[in-house]
């Protein structure tokens, strides 16, 4: 974990690809993609299961470690049309249905409002103020409210960066990205099957890597 001062606030930058806010106790995190798995087999793709298992049992993980009052997803929750794997996410809301949530909606976020509103979850579009936080899905320039420069969170680009090493070794590892031209954080992406959107920052941003059990500045 890293604690990050960010603009003012403080925020824990997790090795579980998310963050956490002490503050005022939620939990951020983007492009889970629950079902995309099911929405390749449905299109004959063969592909083997338990993606989402292994990122629920992350994210019972960090709630039992860090007691979120709220959870938000910055977009991208479920990647397509409904699907088996939408129940799943259901029983799961169940479970936790002490913790309130919210959905920012990204471009995959297509369900109909009453599945979500069924599913205990708050959507909100892209902009919205969360304590002196505005959250998007997409990122964008910087945020103006009320004349002043405010800090953002997003994701959708499942922000990663090229290792090389000798021997004409690399490895990709996903990232937090704070590019120092905006007051603008960039989650890496929750989901185990999303990919990684390689990202080229300059000398003057801060790149967070995700390796293993730990979070390292770069």
């Amino acid at each position: 974990m890293i604690q990050l001062n960010f603009n003012g606030i403080t925020l824990h930058l997790l090795s579980d690809k998310a963050i956490f806010r002490p503050e005022n106790r939620t939990l951020y995190l983007a492009d889970t993609h629950f079902g995309k798995a099911g929405t390749f087999r449905r299109g004959g793709v063969p592909l083997p299961g338990g993606h989402n298992a292994a990122d629920y049992l992350r994210l019972d993980a960090i709630i039992c470690l860090h007691e979120p009052g709220c959870i938000v997803f910055l977009g991208d929750l479920f990647h397509s049309d409904i699907n088996a794997e939408w129940r799943e996410f259901r029983k799961w809301r169940e479970a936790n249905g002490s913790i309130s949530m919210m959905l920012i909606q990204g471009n995959h976020d297509v369900l109909h409002a009453n599945d979500y509103r069924d599913a205990g979850l708050l959507v909100q579009g892209e902009g919205f103020e969360d304590d002196g936080l505005i959250l998007n899905h997409h990122p964008v320039p910087d945020e103006v409210v009320d004349g002043d420069l405010r800090p953002s969170l997003c994701g959708h680009v499942h922000p990663g960066v090229r290792l090389s090493g000798p021997g004409r070794q690399y490895e990709k590892l996903p990232c937090f990205w704070h590019k120092s031209s905006h007051k603008q954080l960039m989650l890496p992406a929750f989901g185990s099957f999303t990919g990684l959107g390689v990202v080229s920052p300059s000398e003057e941003d801060q790149v967070y890597l995700v390796a293993e059990d730990a979070v390292l500045a770069l």
